[in-house]
């Protein structure tokens, strides 16, 4: 059976990464009967664990894993470490006897339990004595429910998620009703679009991150850019100068210490450099997250053998976000880019259902909400097969991994964050007690 893997972040108040939830789905459909679910969570299990390593897959934060009703009463939780698993209870399970002393025994074991879909009803009550975590969809519910759910259950130390938060103005209301945690796409979507130019320094991060796109580097421009960047000139030279070199001396030129580090290093210091520039008051993730749609587009696009022409399909994924990066409408920042007619095309849905780039950048962004379906369809044409696409997504967060860390942005070989503790302090209750169904 096909299993596709994904992953989508869970941030914090502060908009750092607190756990990554595992999308997957067989790619033969896309919807959740009991079988479906059964199988693709038992293969997203072995694939991950087995297969990658969840370390590699989700660079030490805790998984958030769906379990239906079948894997909450079986043994698939002995290949999850506890401490980094956070089992996610589906809305088709039902809180009887049998589920809630499964509950308590997965809570014995050290793992954390999450409810999903939560609504302000009897379902939800019965299990809030036996789960750490509620998680309310913002795009099913009300913000007067949204409001009770967070208040009644945040007394008995529950951590709430604001799940689907899809606009900044849908973020703010859930930080003022007290939510934990936050998982949607709402830092991808700017709330005012503003037609204001493109600030010099952000111009530069731009001119930057092409010129470290290039097949053969161009020393002379990139100096250029760098000297005439106050930013880029301490960012280079600390970066240079930093524990993870070794020069006999400490190096003070910008020309000689593009020499030294060659065109592998550029490039891992170009992408930080011009993300912050760009970045600026972003949730990193937001910058994370540009460079993975840039890796991922030119992977996909690499091992399809796609006949893209002068196209950079690195570029097509990053510029996807520059709106949100930015602020502003993207064809305005398209054309202070003055970018090629085909990326700009692609990246305007201007282009035929058929357009190799925009299928590529179709995928990505499919992958991304776990739209499987899509996925297929666009794969299918592009000529791509499942296990080169998984391939692909994989080795993207591995290559995003070790030049960026969202949490921290600092390169990966500094000290890794503390991973987030989801476990309330309470003694499990007994099942024996009548429940309010």
């Amino acid at each position: 059976m096909k299993v596709y893997l994904g992953r989508q972040p869970i941030l914090d108040r502060r908009l750092n990464i607190a756990g990554y939830e595992l999308l997957f789905r067989s790619s033969s459909a896309n919807f959740c009967d009991l079988t479906d679910d059964t199988m693709a969570t038992s293969q997203v299990i072995v694939t991950a664990v087995l297969g990658m390593g969840l370390d590699r897959l989700l660079g030490g934060k805790p998984a958030f894993i769906n379990f239906d009703r079948t894997l909450l009463l079986g043994d698939w939780t002995t290949l999850l470490p506890p401490g980094r698993s956070v089992i996610e209870i589906l809305e088709t399970v039902t809180p009887d006897q049998e589920i809630l002393a499964a509950a308590c025994r997965l809570r014995q074991q050290g793992y954390a339990l999450a409810l999903d879909d939560c609504l302000d009803d009897r379902r939800t009550e019965a299990f809030a004595p036996f789960v750490d975590i509620l998680k309310v969809d913002f795009l099913q519910t009300a913000p007067a429910e949204q409001g009770n759910l967070a208040r009644r259950y945040k007394k008995l130390g529950i951590k709430m998620v604001a799940e689907k938060v899809e606009t900044e103005a849908d973020f703010r209301r859930a930080l003022q009703q007290g939510y934990d945690y936050f998982q949607g796409y709402f830092f991808a979507r700017p709330a005012v679009l503003q037609a204001a130019r493109v600030p010099v320094s952000q111009m530069s991060g731009l001119r930057l991150m092409k010129q470290i796109q290039r097949e053969e580097l161009d020393f002379g421009a990139i100096e250029e850019l760098v000297r005439h960047e106050v930013s880029f000139s301490h960012s280079l030279l600390t970066y240079l100068n930093s524990a993870v070199f070794h020069w006999a001396d400490r190096v003070e030129s910008i020309r000689r210490g593009l020499l030294l580090l060659g065109p592998g290093e550029i490039r891992k210091w170009g992408c930080m450099a011009s993300l912050s520039s760009l970045g600026k008051d972003k949730p990193p993730v937001l910058q994370a997250q540009v460079l993975m749609r840039g890796r991922f587009c030119d992977s996909i696009a690499s091992f399809a053998k796609l006949p893209l022409g002068e196209s950079d399909p690195f570029l097509l994924g990053m510029f996807s976000l520059l709106d949100a990066i930015l602020g502003r409408p993207l064809h305005g920042i398209l054309d202070d880019l003055n970018i090629g007619r085909n990326i700009r095309n692609a990246l305007l849905g201007a282009a035929g259902e058929r357009d190799l780039l925009s299928l590529v950048l179709r995928i990505v962004k499919s992958y991304e909400v776990g739209d499987w379906r899509e996925v297929d369809a666009a794969a299918q044409v592009v000529g791509i097969s499942h296990e080169d696409l998984k391939n692909c997504y994989v080795e993207s967060l591995q290559w995003v991994d070790t030049v960026f860390t969202p949490d921290e942005q600092k390169p990966r070989a500094d000290p890794v964050s503390v991973p987030v503790g989801f476990r309330r302090d309470w003694e499990t209750p007994a099942t024996g007690t009548r429940l309010p169904l």
